[in-house]
């Protein structure tokens, strides 16, 4: 028992910037328990562990359940009885009504530990979404799990050994497919799954079968009928993440997304709602201009930060690696970092316009794939050679256009069900195989999930469906998750409200995707509520100009992570590294075969791969 107390501390110290206002823990001869507190509602009273009336079974929780207030209500009327105000004592109460199906009755992000004395059991449980992480790691019977990959790295007993076929993903495509990680035997619980612990043996299985099936119907084609059904979802979503007992802003970019939140956002507020963009130095990547132009148009009460264009900083290389647990090489990260920080001084809590670009269409790369899947019929061996015979026609003609057009050709070999891997691939195979010989070739489909209907889905909905499942479980939430709770802000997203998403899935693809342009139906809803300047602007994210970032501290780190003595010294073949940092400080944007930017974003991931074996001490 003192171990496991003495690993308690250590895990639960690792994350206490995800609940500084206090510390729960529970222990007996079986288990020992802790979590960190982010006071929201019920401040004075929501504490924990929270027990059901007899103190039978108990509850751990990180994140918010919006519609407690209605359970709560039809659990009293069947005879609960309830001692505190908070949302989380509603989830031992449903275990206790609903057994292991509670989890359905749930809207809001989620990741919990219900502990089931009488019966000796556990049941882990994560949002349907995956906006609430939870890892588990399992070793001789003995189950630790945790919030964070870091924090699940204190527990003595986890071999710090890479995950091979975790690093295959990360190499080929900077991202890691649930419900592996990096780490040897740790595990994700996916979004949507439980877990369950009992007589040291688990048992994970899925509870929402949404994203699963996710049957598309397209019955809903005209644009009066989508907006009767999608705006009063929305804006319930949007009041419903408006609770808290502490103040509530929202991020506002001036993109579509977060500018439709912020105006729905003010018209159920009754006082200035605070509103927060951030500022890059670089005008090539600043929206602030349209972000002060929705705030002056909606009457929030807004607040510019001011990004630098600075440029390396090993302590933000630093909080990267500390508070996701893994090497994370989406660069808007850093932004996301800084901005959250600066929101913490004024608010405890953010609304977003995460997930509007998944649940009504709204990436870029959409249209790419609904025009280079008509290539998919020609055989792979004549895709690869077209491919090949584009880079090879002499001259300098179109260089842009030339390699994306060879990257198309190369990406639509692997069909409908893995084109957007293709598309969204960092390291090809063959540069892959040359900076790591020791590597094999890999089935990349292995951890792509696709659900019974996929070949009677639309071709939109196949290449929305990987972004929903793959990328935003994976990138997105995991940056704005990890991130803002490393300044102790909680952001909410009301795009990803399951009632919304289900009603989105009616609506026929021309509501989505029309003319090469996305989110038409938010476009329409919103076309009166907002300056016309945020629907004509460009889409343009939020990330890093990274090729103004490699200063000299970058390349001092760089020189000593990635050098003959470093973490990846073993495995990487230097020559084929030098030339990947050779076109990155060329600074050549219309080279043929490679680009500075790409090079880029491949650089940083090794480095930061490399980083995070040195800092955690990971052996390949």
């Amino acid at each position: 028992k003192e171990l496991r107390v003495a690993s308690l501390k250590k895990m639960t110290d690792a994350i206490f910037h995800r609940g500084p206002d206090g510390l729960g823990e529970y222990h007996n001869e079986y288990v020992s328990l802790g979590m960190r507190r982010l006071a929201i509602v019920d401040v004075e009273g929501g504490n924990q562990p929270i027990w059901n009336e007899d103190k039978s079974i108990g509850v751990i929780f990180n994140g918010e359940i919006y519609n407690f207030k209605q359970l709560k209500k039809s659990l009293i009327a069947v005879g609960h009885k309830f001692y505190s105000h908070s949302d989380t004592e509603v989830l031992v109460h449903l275990y206790e009504e609903y057994g292991d199906l509670f989890p359905n009755a749930l809207r809001g992000m989620f990741a919990l530990c219900i502990f089931d004395l009488h019966r000796n059991r556990y049941l882990l449980a994560r949002d349907a979404f995956g906006e609430k992480p939870l890892y588990y790691h399992l070793k001789k019977g003995v189950l630790t799990f945790c919030s964070e990959l870091g924090g699940l790295l204190q527990n003595h007993q986890v071999d710090r050994k890479v995950d091979h076929e975790s690093l295959r993903y990360y190499l080929a495509s900077g991202y890691i497919p649930e419900p592996l990680t990096l780490v040897s035997n740790c595990k994700s619980l996916e979004p949507g799954h439980i877990l369950v612990y009992k007589d040291s043996q688990l048992v994970v299985r899925r509870y929402n079968p949404l994203f699963h099936r996710m049957s598309t119907t397209g019955k809903v084609k005209s644009e009066e009928e989508a907006i009767s059904l999608i705006k009063p979802k929305l804006e319930n979503a949007v009041e419903g993440q408006l609770i808290g007992d502490v103040p509530v802003g929202a991020f506002l970019s001036g993109g579509i997304d977060s500018s439709t939140i912020c105006a729905i956002a003010q018209e159920k507020l009754s006082r200035p709602l605070d509103t927060f963009t951030v500022r890059f130095e670089d005008a090539e990547y600043d929206e602030s201009p349209i972000a002060r132009a929705v705030a002056d148009r909606i009457g929030s009460n807004h607040h510019e930060i001011t990004v630098p264009n600075k440029g390396f900083d090993k302590d933000i290389f630093e909080k990267i690696l500390t508070h996701v647990g893994f090497p994370f090489p989406d660069p808007s990260a850093i932004p996301v970092f800084l901005v959250t920080k600066e929101i913490r001084k004024y608010v405890k809590v953010a609304l977003s316009g995460d997930g509007g670009d998944e649940v009504f269409a709204g990436y870029d790369d959409l249209g790419w794939w609904l025009k280079i899947k008509r290539l998919a019929p020609l055989s792979p061996w004549l895709l690869e050679k077209i491919s090949k015979g584009i880079l090879a026609i002499p001259g300098s003609y179109a260089p842009n256009v030339r390699r994306k057009m060879a990257r198309a050709f190369r990406a639509v070999k692997w069909g409908e069900s893995g084109l957007s891997f293709g598309i969204h691939r960092m390291i090809f195979e063959k540069e892959l195989l040359e900076l790591f010989p020791s590597l094999r070739d890999y089935n990349y489909h292995k951890y792509t999930s696709w659900p019974d209907e996929f070949s009677n889905m639309s071709s939109l909905r196949k290449a929305m469906r990987y972004r929903l499942v793959h990328k935003l479980p994976t990138d997105m939430l995991i940056k704005v998750d990890r991130m803002s709770m490393a300044n102790s802000l909680e952001v909410r997203a009301p795009f990803l409200d399951l009632d919304l998403f289900k009603a989105s899935l009616s609506l026929d693809d021309k509501l989505l995707w029309r003319n090469n342009i996305g989110k038409q139906i938010i476009r329409k809803m919103m076309k009166d509520k907002l300056p016309e300047v945020v629907f004509k602007h460009p889409k343009m994210g939020f990330s890093m100009p990274m090729h103004t970032y490699q200063n000299q501290a970058y390349r001092d780190l760089s020189n000593e992570l990635l050098s003959s003595t470093g973490p990846l010294a073993s495995f990487v073949c230097f020559d084929r590294l030098k030339k990947i940092e050779q076109i990155m400080l060329d600074k050549k944007f219309n080279s043929l075969r490679a680009t500075p930017d790409r090079a880029c974003k491949q650089h940083w991931m090794l480095l930061l791969l490399a980083g995070w074996m040195d800092k955690y001490q990971i052996q390949f």
